[in-house]
């Protein structure tokens, strides 16, 4: 729960809120028991035919002349050197003094207040029931209200958090913790912990002092009455500390199959086109039903347990009631004080202060079954916490160094110096790889599947770091310049372009917000964009381009991609295969367009078109991580 501490105390922030919530429920459990309580002077006082101005009258009278048997007692004892029985008269001195103090200071206001006739008086009591009763629900609803804006609050600021984790993760990390982990925690998890905190700041306090509130009304009718109904509890807590375990450890099953629920649905539906046209419907929805139906199985396994700690709460009441209803019976029926000897109540107990004990363990009975379903959700938000603490705790591989270099603009050269990297330690991708890159040269680099050429963009990208050698800019190593500087410099067409559910407007602007219309129109014509935009598309550069562009085709998403790329004028330009779906047409007009700006940029190519290998001053192949020049035209020749 180390981790659930930590959301806890993330509420200091809004301590305003949480003091609010504390005194209402206060003041709920404060009128919780007094709720109980007044039922005490309608069955003590009005039923019986008397009024309350009589009963205090009697009350006091009564009171006195115990007071006056006490001392006389206390009298005899020092006269026979009997210390006990002195004792024993100090102590019940000191309880019927603060008893008759309590109803002389009431009396007063009880003859002036209350009315004379009885059925009046419980007319009175019942209005102030009903208002009592209204006032709590609106401490009640108050509390859950400022209760909900803390812990939605904290989740709130929790999926921030994630996502901006997930934004600022090197890739690295990012791929460890997957994509379907990082979905499962800014959406269900997330929601577990705003559960448990919404339990723990509200209920976990409020229930508790309603609880106190009846603890506090029977003790002051007969302390050791209630001592003696607790006798069961030992067992009770043993039993519910054991079912909170079980809960515990279902609670982090049912999280671990909601992540591989989550890692289904998004396959399935990220990859439709590709389940369609194999016709493997029914095997992908096998497989969501099997996830399904494994949530199902440990949903019900948590309702059981969760179910369990109901039947324990209602054993703890009415083992509580059962034993006061056996020895407050005798007390009453027997007009005794004690039980085997043992001394219960200082007074024989009336009817109607019995019933009211009773009343008060009822009255305990509700928030101690509410306090059941408390503890699940609190163990729930711990589980979860325990998941999204430890990676918003983790920190990313790539970071700025303390005093990050500053590289003048444009740079003079981009210098690869016997890079080496692996993803595993046993399987090197890229070694001993060396090139020197002056700005305004246009270098490709060609190569099979497999060869290192999406690892060596990532490289130059700083997605990763190498594991041996260096990249520099200017002779400045990237580790000693800050990420965003390294990053600034580029901008990247990737073979499987990404857009985002926006218009064709929006998407162009991604690679310079602040982008005039003029200067998206110019990028557009330049990467051949404009044409298809302005003509085919219904709404122009207002278009919707749907999720990662789906309402558009694979070319057309490429030269928007290109687009926003030279939008952003960077200082080198990275093409992995960004006309591997644009007809050749489109290809050579962009080749012309790029070849017209030669010079002004460094562009990397990563392609086998012929067209886009004229444009490098030199050609580089990829092989088994191995970097060698070629000479294209002897080869093309060939």
């Amino acid at each position: 729960m180390k981790n659930f501490l930590r959301a806890i105390k993330s509420a200091r922030r809004y301590w305003l809120s949480l003091v609010a919530a504390t005194v209402c429920s206060f003041m709920v459990a404060g009128l919780w028991g007094a709720n109980i309580g007044a039922f005490f002077p309608i069955l003590e006082v009005t039923i019986q035919g008397r009024s309350a101005q009589d009963w205090f009258a009697s009350e006091v009278e009564r009171i006195e002349e115990k007071i006056d048997n006490i001392e006389t007692s206390r009298l005899r004892g020092l006269a026979t050197g009997d210390e006990d029985a002195v004792k024993q008269a100090a102590y019940e001195y000191k309880v019927h003094s603060a008893k008759l103090s309590g109803y002389q200071r009431m009396q007063p206001y009880v003859e002036r207040w209350v009315p004379t006739d009885p059925f009046h008086t419980i007319g009175w009591i019942v209005v102030a029931l009903i208002v009592s009763t209204f006032i709590k629900h609106i401490f009640l609803i108050s509390s859950e209200m400022l209760v909900g804006r803390v812990a939605l609050s904290i989740t709130a600021d929790t999926r921030n958090n994630l996502f901006s984790k997930a934004l600022s993760l090197d890739r690295a990390s990012f791929t460890r913790f997957g994509h379907t982990n990082f979905v499962t925690s800014i959406i269900h998890t997330a929601d577990m912990l705003s559960a448990g905190l919404m339990a723990a700041l509200g209920a976990a306090l409020r229930e508790p002092l309603k609880i106190v509130a009846c603890v506090v009304g029977a003790c002051m009718i007969c302390w050791r009455l209630f001592v003696l109904s607790c006798v069961i509890a030992p067992i009770v807590g043993l039993a519910l500390y054991l079912l909170t375990k079980s809960i515990k450890a279902i609670s982090e099953r049912v999280l671990k199959q909601a992540t591989g629920f989550h890692a289904v649905l998004l396959e399935g539906l990220n990859n439709i086109q590709t389940v369609q046209s194999f016709q493997r419907e029914t095997s992908e929805q096998g497989k969501f039903e099997d996830a399904t139906g494994l949530m199902k199985r440990f949903g019900l396994k948590f309702i059981f347990f969760s179910s369990l700690s109901k039947p324990i709460i209602e054993f703890l009441g009415i083992g509580m009631l059962g034993t006061t209803i056996v020895a407050g019976s005798y007390l009453v029926l027997k007009g005794e004080t004690s039980i085997f000897g043992i001394p219960i109540s200082d007074d024989q107990l009336s009817t109607s202060a019995l019933f009211v004990f009773f009343g008060m363990l009822i009255g305990m009975s509700d928030p101690l079954r509410k306090l059941s379903s408390v503890y699940g959700s609190i163990y729930m938000g711990g589980v979860a916490a325990d998941v999204l603490y430890p990676l918003l705790d983790q920190e990313s591989e790539i970071v700025d160094t303390e005093t990050p270099v500053e590289v003048s603009r444009p740079h003079r050269a981009l210098r690869l110096s016997e890079i080496g990297f692996h993803y595993n330690e046993n399987q090197p991708v890229l070694e001993g790889v060396s090139l020197d890159i002056p700005f305004g040269s246009t270098v490709a680099v060609i190569g099979a599947n497999g060869s290192g050429k999406s690892t060596l963009i990532n490289l130059l990208c700083r997605f990763y770091d190498p594991v041996h050698g260096g990249l520099s800019l200017d002779d400045n190593d990237y580790r000693e310049m800050s990420v965003e500087d390294v990053r600034s410099r580029f901008a990247l067409v990737n073979q499987s372009t990404e857009l985002f559910d926006e218009s064709v407007a929006y998407n162009i602007r991604y690679g310079r917000p602040d982008a005039t219309d003029e200067e998206i129109l110019k990028v557009s014509r330049a990467a051949h964009a404009h044409e298809f935009i302005s003509t085919a598309l219904e709404d122009g550069y207002d278009t919707q381009v749907g999720q990662n562009g789906s309402r558009l085709s694979g070319g057309q998403r490429q030269r928007i991609a290109l687009a926003r790329a030279l939008l952003r004028d960077p200082e080198i330009l990275i093409l992995d295969e960004a006309t591997s779906q644009i007809d050749m047409k489109s290809e050579d007009l962009i080749c012309q367009s790029l070849a017209e700006h030669r010079g002004e940029r460094t562009m990397i190519i990563i392609t086998h078109r012929e067209k886009l290998l004229e444009l490098a001053d030199d050609v580089y192949q990829l092989d088994r991580g191995k970097l060698m020049k070629i000479n294209w035209q002897q080869r093309a020749a060939a």
